[in-house]
């Protein structure tokens, strides 16, 4: 008689098959969340002010499904982390009823649940998810490049908005998806065709940029993801890339890519007038500038805690509560933007900033399949702007962050990357 823990070959066989099965299903519910993440992220249902983002409903699906198949469990660390943060926020909301919108808060704890899971079986969902989201990277990246060289030689054959395409009533509101290179010019700044904006367009082909290099080499796609980010005009992307970049390459050793790039900028820097070098070079001087971009996504939200939020020891300690921000914003007279920190000490207080950001770090870097991505997806967090309630992006955090953790300590030696030998950072 068989021992009762013993198992036959078929079952051992079953076993496995269910694991696999399980992994495949979280497979697709991630790459199905990412795609939407994407290729969706401009479509919204019309409820409520700033509609709700229908690639927010794909990734809530998705958990659901990976949770009714047992495919995820709860960290209790981020849990307990969590539920504290869910008190100090709905404490802020209390203190300022009447004027906090409880819809803000429902989407804010609705957005960071997912951060206390982390899936039971990661094994494979990593590299999955990185090559879908450089093959869909790629595909904006194309548009993108034939967006701008066709606008100058055909019109804009292919559109920078939507508008006209699909009902206005299913577009995500409040964003300049057709944003022209300068004042009053023909010309338009490259989003993807399917991004939002081109600011998002440059930050998907910066995080594209650096998994190319970790992962893949230099490449082919790391040609057209270089040649499609000054099409965007924008900043954000370059910003990480300043931050991370630098050191990556010196870190993998990967001295042919450091002299392509040098290549690259030197013919960039010739060809400066066939592409308007000179409408991107001068993102450099907004900083100081009132009223420009890179000032209002800097430096101007912190005018704005100054102006309002430290005359009174109760708003620094409890905020004003979700969703004032944008509320007090109308009240300057230049244009603030709202990166996270602002945002989370201008609406929860120094409190629920206290709760928040070990909450945040813990779950982007605790047992992490990379810290080279994690550490990207910090500096991106901290410097594209809006990202505290920004159901697109967080789907990166989540899928290159949050949810494949190390199986255990004990398991796998200490090293930067425990993802299998095809995935491992080139060296």
């Amino acid at each position: 008689m068989m021992p009762p823990l013993a198992m036959d070959g078929a079952g051992l066989h079953q076993g496995l098959s269910a694991d696999e099965g399980e992994a495949a299903v979280v497979r697709r519910c991630l790459i199905t969340a990412l795609f939407a993440s994407i290729f969706l992220q401009r479509f919204a249902l019309p409820i409520g002010d700033d509609g709700l983002a229908i690639n927010l409903l794909v990734t809530v699906f998705a958990l659901m499904v990976m949770a009714v198949r047992g495919a995820i469990t709860l960290d209790p660390v981020r849990t307990v982390l969590f539920f504290l943060l869910a008190a100090a926020a709905s404490l802020s909301t209390a203190i300022n009823a009447g004027f906090a919108s409880v819809p803000s808060l429902a989407l804010f704890l609705l957005i960071y649940a997912p951060f206390i899971l982390s899936l039971r079986n990661s094994e494979g969902v990593f590299e999955a998810c990185v090559r879908a989201f450089q093959a869909m990277v790629l595909v904006c990246a194309l548009f993108g490049i034939l967006q701008f060289v066709t606008q100058f030689v055909i019109g804009n054959p292919i559109p920078f908005s939507f508008k006209g395409i699909v009902p206005d009533w299913l577009l995500l509101p409040g964003f300049h998806t057709a944003n022209p290179l300068s004042w009053n010019s023909p010309y338009f700044k490259s989003n993807g065709f399917f991004l939002v904006e081109p600011s998002t367009f440059s930050q998907y082909l910066a995080m594209a940029v650096i998994l190319e290099l970790l992962y893949f080499g230099v490449t082919w796609r790391l040609l057209v993801f270089g040649l499609a980010l000054p099409t965007s005009y924008s900043g954000t992307g370059l910003v990480l890339l300043l931050f991370i970049l630098p050191w990556l390459l010196l870190h993998l050793r990967a001295y042919g890519a450091i002299a392509g790039g040098l290549v690259l900028l030197v013919v960039a820097l010739v060809t400066g007038s066939l592409w308007n070098l000179d409408a991107l070079l001068s993102r450099v001087n907004e900083f100081g500038s009132e009223g420009s971009s890179a000032n209002a996504r800097f430096i101007a939200g912190a005018w704005v805690v100054g102006a309002f939020l430290l005359d009174s020891a109760k708003d620094v300690i409890f905020g004003f509560g979700p969703g004032a921000y944008p509320q007090y914003v109308k009240l300057v007279p230049y244009e603030a933007h709202d990166p996270a920190w602002v945002k989370m000490v201008f609406e929860y207080g120094l409190l629920g900033s206290a709760v928040f950001w070990p909450f945040f770090l813990i779950s982007l870097f605790r047992g992490v399949p990379s810290r080279w991505v994690a550490w990207s997806v910090l500096i991106g967090y901290l410097t594209f702007g809006g990202m505290l309630l920004d159901p697109r992006l967080h789907v990166w955090i989540l899928i290159f962050c949050v949810l494949p953790k190390r199986p255990s300590a004990a398991s796998v030696q200490a090293r930067d990357d425990w993802t299998s030998p095809l995935m491992r950072p080139v060296s």
